[in-house]
């Protein structure tokens, strides 16, 4: 935004941040706690110079890596969001994919309105069972259409639950769970594996 500040959907919240005199300050409509939610999805309560210092002593490669990474934090983003972005990235780029998020939330999600201004939370499951194939095609997700179409019925028949990948402990076993969904990949394994085991 021209004010300096950035606005963003955050589950069933809408979450303005901007930095003032030295202190970062969040504002929006939301519902429960503001400092619970910003904590949790900024995910300010893990140590991370813990976490650096031990990957910093495994090889000078990692030591580099948390050096010029320094400031970064992995966003504890929903579980159900980041399954279908992950399948829509699928041979895309960031533009592409964004636009296509956002008219998938226009379309399916939640209005908030915030200073005269309308967000979309993305769709539950249950809310993006309800588009089809050629729903999701007019949206503009090409060869990904059928792919987020089939995730979502496995999830709605309960063929793969939330629940049993936010509660598996051993990697290998969660990774062949994420890969009977449609679209995901080794590949995107791997980026599933960050969030699920970043737990040092």
């Amino acid at each position: 935004m021209k004010t300096g500040s950035y606005t963003g959907v955050i589950k069933n919240a809408v979450l303005n941040v901007k930095k003032l005199d030295g202190k970062v300050i969040f504002e929006g409509v939301f519902e429960g706690d503001i400092e619970a939610i910003v904590k949790d999805y900024f995910d300010l309560n893990r140590d991370y110079e813990k976490i650096k210092e031990k990957l910093s002593k495994i090889d000078d490669n990692l030591k580099q890596s948390t050096q010029y990474g320094k400031g970064i934090r992995i966003l504890k983003q929903d579980l159900w969001e980041t399954i279908i972005s992950f399948i829509i990235s699928a041979n895309n780029n960031i533009p592409r994919i964004k636009g296509i998020l956002e008219r998938i939330s226009k379309r399916y999600g939640q209005k908030i309105e915030y200073k005269g201004k309308d967000y979309y939370t993305f769709p539950e499951i249950q809310e993006l069972e309800k588009a089809s194939v050629e729903d999701l095609r007019e949206l503009g997700l090409g060869f990904r259409d059928k792919r987020v179409h089939d995730t979502t019925k496995m999830f709605v028949t309960q063929e793969i639950t939330l629940k049993e990948l936010k509660n598996e402990q051993n990697t290998e076993i969660l990774r062949d769970k994420l890969m009977t969904l449609p679209g995901v990949g080794r590949k995107s394994c791997r980026l599933y594996n960050v969030i699920f085991t970043c737990k040092i």
